[in-house]
């Protein structure tokens, strides 16, 4: 038989639970919908996020 501190666990431990795929099913790929690259500006195809590598790398090295 399970005292009312088991019962308290097992609703907050529900909760996080509950909270955690929550936030997981918030989390969306991050996309592009500007038609531009997101370093220099210039017009990329498709959703693309760079117009190329070394913007690619540019970016990166200044996001750390």
């Amino acid at each position: 038989m399970s005292d009312d501190v088991d019962v308290a666990n097992d609703l907050m431990q529900h909760m996080i639970d509950m909270g955690v795929k929550n936030a997981h099913d918030k989390i969306k790929k991050p996309s592009n919908q500007t038609g531009k690259c997101i370093w220099c500006e210039i017009p990329v195809k498709d959703d693309r996020r760079w117009c190329s590598t070394e913007c690619r790398d540019e970016f990166a090295k200044y996001a750390k």
